[in-house]
């Protein structure tokens, strides 16, 4: 197995949809694509990845999540990730 094909397997892994998991696969949250956010115990744990990584995810806006190509994916969260830094930066 390549390098590439073992980090896919591993990010996959990290990122559980809700509707995966079997009490939460009825919420609004399963419907709209969330990702599972682990809990930790302390502030330096949500820094990892496997929490970072879907909270990030969840807060992002329907219309990008579900782009229906890479290139329109990337282009509105660009879009995105500019007006927000734009209006942080005027405020």
């Amino acid at each position: 197995m390549s390098r590439f094909v073992w980090f896919t397997v591993y990010i996959e892994d990290l990122c559980v949809p809700d509707s995966s998991v079997s009490p939460r696969a009825t919420l609004r949250s399963a419907a709209r694509g969330d990702l599972v956010i682990p809990r930790t115990r302390l502030r330096l744990g949500n820094r990892a990845f496997s929490v970072a990584g879907p909270a990030a995810w969840n807060s992002l806006p329907s219309d990008i999540r579900t782009a229906s190509t890479l290139s329109s994916f990337k282009n509105l969260l660009k879009t995105h990730l500019f007006l927000q830094s734009y209006y942080v930066l005027s405020s």
